[in-house]
């Protein structure tokens, strides 16, 4: 990401579910903040951004609400970045229920058809779930 007038945001909230508006609310105030983004594209910011971080919630906190779930949002000329860090080991799986896909475990292919790029990152201290949206701007030029 470019550095021409970034704006940074960087909090932890603890890993539990009624903590995901105050996400939602803080990643379009950044979005609204920086410009560049329709209310369509904040939109679906928020929707990859609440996938990212209730995943986190559930699959990346092994104690619960003791453990944190980290965000640090930054946006520049070009993009908004949104990284979502856990606690907990990163499990890829399609989940299978009587032989059938089941209605859960969706979220890493609905935050891929709302930004523009999504990293999933393993470490040995948890997972850090990259999201990335360009500005309309940078996509017409591409």
């Amino acid at each position: 990401m470019k550095d021409n007038n970034l704006i940074k945001r960087e909090f932890d909230i603890p890993s539990h579910s009624r903590h995901l508006a105050e996400v939602r609310q803080e990643v379009e105030n950044v979005a609204k903040e920086c410009g560049g983004f329709d209310e369509s594209d904040i939109y679906q910011i928020k929707v990859a951004v609440s996938e990212a971080v209730a995943n986190a919630i559930e699959h990346g906190s092994p104690l619960g609400e003791l453990n944190k779930v980290h965000i640090n949002i930054d946006c520049d000329a070009e993009a908004m970045l949104i990284e979502v860090s856990d606690q907990g080991v990163f499990k890829a799986r399609l989940p299978v229920t009587e032989g059938r896909p089941s209605h859960r475990g969706r979220g890493i292919f609905l935050m891929t058809a709302l930004v523009d790029e999504v990293k999933i990152m393993e470490h040995q201290s948890g997972t850090v779930v990259s999201l990335m949206k360009l500005k309309k701007s940078i996509k017409k030029i591409s």
